[in-house]
Formats: C-alpha cells, structure tokens, sequence
C-alpha cells in the first residue's frame, strides 16, 4: 500500500511539475511588452505637490515618458477620497507610482525605485493592503524625488484602477490604510525589540538593516496567514469569529512567524483590533483575496529566506527557528482538521 501511495505522489509531484513549466512559458509569452488590452498603456498617477522639475525627475526615474503611458494625478481630494481623512491639500501628495495590470492570476508586485526615499514603507508592506483593497493582478512602480513616508502611494493606485473603470471599494481602501499604518506602528516595534535582543550579535549596520527587513517580511506574513485562518474559521462556522477566536489567531501567527517574542501587548491589541475589522469588512476574506495573498505569501517567504541567507549563523537561527514553527503549527492544525472531520463522517 505504501509503495503504490509513493507511485501515486511521485506522479502528483510531475504533473505539477509540468504544469510550472507550462506556467513560465507562459508568463515569458506574456512579458513581452505587449500591451494590455484592459488597460491599454500603464497608468501614471503623477503626486499633485510635485512642480515640472520634480515631476521630469520622478518620470526619468521611473523610464517613463508621456507617450508610453496614460497620465493621471493624484490629488489631496482622492487621498480624503480614498482613505477618509486627510486635510485635501495637494502639496502633501509627494509620491508617484506606475500601474501595470497584468493577467489573472498574476498577482501583486510592488517595485520602489528610489527606496532611499520611500522612508517608512517597504515594497512589501504595500502588498496586504492592496489586497485587503481589492487590488488584484498588478504590477506597481513607486518613485519619489522627495523623502516621503510613503503612504499615499496607495492613493495612487486607485486612482490607476478606478480611471480604467474599476471600482475600488471606499471601505476596503480605508481599512486598507488602517492595516499599513498598523503594519508601520508594530513592526517599528518589533524591530526595536529585536535589536535590542540581538545586541550580543555584532551586527554590522548593513546587517541590522537586512534583519530588519526580514522581521518586516515575517510580520506582513503574520498578517497573511490571520487573514486566511479567519477565512477559514468562517466558512466552516458560517459565523464571525469571537474576540476569544480572533485573539488565539493572532497569537498562534506571531508564534508561527517567530515574533513572539518580539511584540507587546498593546502591538497584539492594535492586530486583534485589525483582525477584528477583516473579518466585518465584506470582500476582505473572499476566494479571490485568499489567492490573491497565496501569491504576496511567496514573496514574504522569498524575502526571509534571502536575507538569512545573508546573515550567516544568525540568519541560519532566524530562518531555522521560523521554518520549525511553521512546521509545527502546519501539523497542529492538521491534526486539528482531521479530528473535526472524524466527528462529521
């Protein structure tokens, strides 16, 4: 039984195998400059503060010109529009971004061009959000000629969908903001916390920056797998789940990705608190949103393991204590959903 058991995965595993195959021939296929039919040219969504010389500079960094894209412009209305506050003034809108949209089932992918002056938010940061937006399937370029915080890059992007004809959900968007300003406020703290618990490593500055990036990729991860666990959770239940739930959630993901340790109280509230509001916001926890952050969830993935791969011992450490939490969790819940299911056959 056992060796027919193997017959049967070995065959599973190559038709798989096939099929990635089939898959990248198929993104090459589509990667060749053709023009999305959609959308026709990529969009550029110009911040409304920049001047002329700012916005050549902003252009040339992102290797666009006038005629290769269609022109929008981002103003303080959207930004009061989009994510629900805001003083509707235009100077403040810094930042740039390009859209792409891309096929179905491509995902999200988020370029910044000039990370020395995107200065609170990382590339992937900016993925959950616009997932719990409702954005699917797009590349996105973010530039900025001015140190900017990075926020309204967000606004950008929906105001490249919506001047294609898609709709963005207002809630969504706002929600959306929530979870990055979340995601900045805790994982500022994780890393302050983790620095200050990995003094006796000897970290050199480009070291501590590079675990730094890691500890944000695990947290963007902490987020993915609370989202799919409540999706979860409700579609067995055919109910929300209870504050108690939503807590036990939360924790068991911290500890999933390695962060335990490194968060406090009132960064576990600020999560459970953002949890809370998934699952109550319609569209979050959906089948499309789900797929949508299986692709972002490769990329978190991705993220943690290049970085520890280049912090030799304590990168090893990192990335050994985080896939053995996995592995355990992956198991405990697997035993968790056999047992339900012996109690329904």
């Amino acid at each position: 039984m056992k060796f027919h058991k193997y017959i049967l995965l070995a065959g599973i595993g190559l038709s798989l195998g096939a099929g990635l195959l089939g898959t990248s021939r198929v993104h090459a296929e589509a990667d060749d400059g053709a023009i999305n039919e959609r959308w026709g040219k990529p969009t550029f969504v110009a911040g409304a503060g920049l001047n002329q010389q700012q916005l050549n500079e902003t252009m040339d960094k992102l290797g666009i010109n006038q005629d290769s894209v269609k022109m929008e412009t981002a103003t303080g209305a959207d930004l009061v529009k989009y994510l629900g506050y805001g003083s509707g003034d235009d100077s403040v809108m810094l930042s740039s971004v390009v859209v792409n949209r891309e096929d179905q089932g491509k995902g999200i992918n988020v370029n910044i061009l000039t990370p020395q002056n995107i200065t609170q938010i990382t590339a992937d940061q900016y993925k959950n959000p616009l997932v719990t937006a409702g954005i699917t399937d797009a590349t996105v370029k973010v530039a900025s000629v001015v140190k900017v915080t990075g926020e309204s890059a967000l606004t950008g992007v929906y105001k490249a969908f919506e001047s294609n004809g898609e709709t963005v959900d207002p809630e969504r968007a706002q929600l959306a903001q929530t979870e990055l300003d979340t995601t900045s406020d805790v994982s500022q703290s994780v890393v302050n916390k983790a620095n200050e618990q990995s003094q006796n490593q000897n970290l050199s500055d480009s070291e501590k920056e590079k675990a730094d990036e890691a500890y944000k990729a695990q947290l963007n991860q902490t987020l993915v797998d609370i989202k799919k666990e409540l999706a979860e959770l409700k579609e067995k239940q055919s109910e929300l789940a209870t504050k108690e739930d939503v807590e036990k959630i939360v924790n068991d993901a911290l500890e999933k990705n390695n962060l335990s340790q490194y968060v406090t109280k009132d960064d576990i509230n600020k999560l459970v608190a953002l949890a809370q509001q998934y699952q109550t916001t319609d569209g979050v926890l959906d089948k499309e949103s789900i797929q949508q952050l299986d692709k972002i969830s490769d990329d978190f993935k991705g993220t943690v393991n290049k970085v520890s791969d280049q912090l030799g011992k304590f990168g090893d450490s990192l990335k050994g204590t985080l896939e053995d939490n996995q592995g355990f969790f992956a198991n405990l819940w697997q035993q968790i959903k056999d047992f339900f299911s012996g109690l329904t056959n």
